[in-house]
């Protein structure tokens, strides 16, 4: 039973039928007292009555029957059965016959009380009725008559048929309860209605409640009365109006948080103390990998190898991982609100490192390349110095040798020294381009007949395969973009064999203006076509030195045509040639 409407009317029913049970328990029992009382105070009145009439008036037994006539005619044993019984319990006078033979005998409890001396009183004896097969209930009183040796001479047994009280007492008790039912129908209608005075507001104040915890905060109730029930709605309303107020403010503080969250850089993740995720923007999603829902604090520890033991309240883990070849740095930050040794949730951040990672292996590589360039110069001008020093400077035709090996080596480290200069302008956007119009048809038979004569050294042809007819025109700084042609076309001529051709084409692609230098040298490997144009990567060290490289022209070339909106593909393959492409945007007035 959930409704406190129905406990109420029950309680309610419940207290009036025990307290109506009871009262009238009592009335009945206090009534059915008072007649056996009435019923004993007579009985003990027919009996010394009894006493008086016949044993005293007849000295003779046999005579005691026709008292018991005399009585009858007079009608003073109405209802009443009377007996008188001798010292061994024996009938000898009775109002129910007056042929002896068919005399009762009584030797039941009452009876043999009085014969043994003392009076005895009893309400429950049921017999068979004389003459009839009607069991009855009678009320019973035996009277002991004595002598002057206070022996029991005769027994005064008399009887009363209780179905008179028993018909009273049973209209009685249908009385009381037929009040018990309309004392509980009464009750009932009242508890009902003292139970709708109570409830009705309780159950509006629920379904209000209700509507509220699903997040409609617009609820007002009318207050009718002044009672604790008018309080309680007086309340509610008041409740209703500040958690309005706090909730549109923590809807904006929050929305606030999601925009700031959500277009962070970094990605955000937060757990609560039973490890639930309760906020993940989309940068984390993005480098875990996964979505929101999916994400657990075990999938989590187990991605970064953290043991959930190693997490304590204001100890701050870092740990690094990577995801789609991005270097993340994670810093898990546990906090606590209520215990110093309890954690009540994680904070999680994932930063990007990435490009500071790659910047720093960069510059280490970077400055092991120039340390490296540097050291095989200042290896043979010192060395040459040292030889100088010996002694060989007396020498002429010595001392030219190692002058000339010094005035290399000095050439070599001023170009290395020219290409960073160039290449840290170009990283600072401090060149300055001298940007004009630029027809790719002149500029591509100028550069071919530039590098015609550097090609016929090793035998080699410069040939223009082909080329647009009509005007090709892009904006740019031509001497810088022949800088990055002529690097090209040299390295096809530096790693192609005698007696080949390099071939140069334009030509116009996906809107694209397009100078293709296709050589037939030993070509590049795949693993290491990616990495041409980092700064001081070769693919033959030792053979490049040779030839007097740096690596650092294909470097400077793609800074030069990115500075143009341009860029530099290459394909290859090894032992059949290179392919590279300037790609450039056509110039639109």
């Amino acid at each position: 039973m959930k409704s406190i409407r129905w406990r109420l009317v029950v309680m309610y029913l419940m207290l009036v039928f025990i307290v109506m049970l009871i009262s009238g328990t009592f009335i009945l029992m206090t009534l059915e007292k008072q007649e056996m009382k009435k019923a004993e105070e007579e009985l003990k009145k027919t009996a010394v009555y009894i006493d008086e009439q016949i044993i005293k008036e007849y000295s003779d037994p046999n005579q005691f029957q026709e008292g018991f006539s005399d009585l009858f005619m007079r009608g003073n044993l109405r209802d009443i059965q009377g007996n008188i019984l001798d010292s061994s319990g024996k009938t000898i006078a009775s109002t129910v016959s007056t042929d002896k033979s068919l005399f009762l005998e009584y030797n039941n409890s009452t009876v043999i009380s009085a014969l043994s001396g003392t009076e005895s009183f009893n309400d429950d004896d049921r017999n068979l009725d004389f003459g009839s097969s009607t069991v009855k209930q009678w009320i019973n009183y035996a009277y002991p008559v004595t002598d002057e040796d206070s022996q029991v001479k005769y027994v005064i047994y008399v009887q009363m048929d209780s179905s008179a009280i028993n018909e009273s007492m049973e209209k009685i008790r249908t009385s009381i309860v037929i009040s018990v039912l309309l004392a509980m129908i009464l009750a009932a209608f009242m508890s009902l209605i003292f139970a709708n005075t109570i409830t009705e507001p309780i159950a509006l104040l629920t379904k209000r409640a209700k509507q509220l915890a699903k997040g409609d905060l617009e609820q007002h109730i009318i207050v009718k009365s002044n009672d604790e029930i008018g309080q309680l709605t007086r309340s509610f309303n008041y409740m209703a109006r500040e958690l309005r107020k706090t909730v549109s403010e923590m809807s904006k503080e929050k929305n606030k948080l999601e925009i700031i969250l959500h277009n962070m850089t970094d990605g955000i993740l937060a757990f609560d103390d039973i490890g639930i995720v309760v906020h993940a923007n989309s940068v984390c999603c993005d480098i875990l990998e996964t979505e929101k829902k999916d994400i657990t604090l075990e999938n989590f520890l187990d991605r970064v190898k953290v043991d959930k033991a190693d997490i304590v309240p204001n100890i701050i883990i870092e740990v690094m991982m990577t995801s789609k070849g991005r270097f993340i740095a994670v810093n898990i930050v546990p906090y606590s609100n209520s215990s110093k040794e309890r954690v009540d949730g994680i904070v999680v951040v994932f930063q990007d490192i990435t490009k500071q990672k790659k910047l720093d292996d960069m510059r280490k590589q970077f400055v092991a390349n120039v340390s490296h360039e540097v050291k095989t110069p200042l290896a043979a001008i010192m060395g040459a110095a040292e030889t100088l020093l010996d002694g060989a400077i007396d020498d002429k035709d010595f001392a030219m040798d190692f002058l000339n090996t010094i005035m290399n080596a000095a050439k070599r480290m001023k170009v290395l020294s020219d290409d960073l200069l160039e290449l840290s302008r170009l990283d600072s956007k401090k060149m300055q381009f001298n940007m004009t119009e630029i027809d790719l048809r002149e500029f591509v038979h100028d550069g071919v007949k530039l590098n015609r004569i550097a090609a016929q050294n090793k035998n080699q042809k410069v040939i223009l395969e082909r080329t647009s007819e009509k005007p090709m025109i892009i904006y740019g700084d031509n001497n810088r973009l022949n800088q990055v042609m002529d690097n090209i076309i040299s390295n096809s001529v530096k790693y192609s064999p005698e007696n080949t051709e390099i071939k140069v084409s334009l030509y116009e692609e996906n809107g694209k203006y397009c100078i293709a230098i296709e050589d037939s040298g030993m070509g590049i490997p795949k693993e290491d076509l990616s990495r041409i144009f980092e700064r001081f990567y070769r693919v033959d060290k030792a053979r490049s030195r040779t030839m007097g490289g740096n690596g650092l022209g294909l470097s400077i070339a793609v800074e030069i045509m990115e500075a143009h909106g341009g860029k530099i593909v290459a394909s290859s393959e090894v032992g059949k040639g290179t392919t590279m492409v300037m790609k450039f945007n056509p110039f639109r007035k």
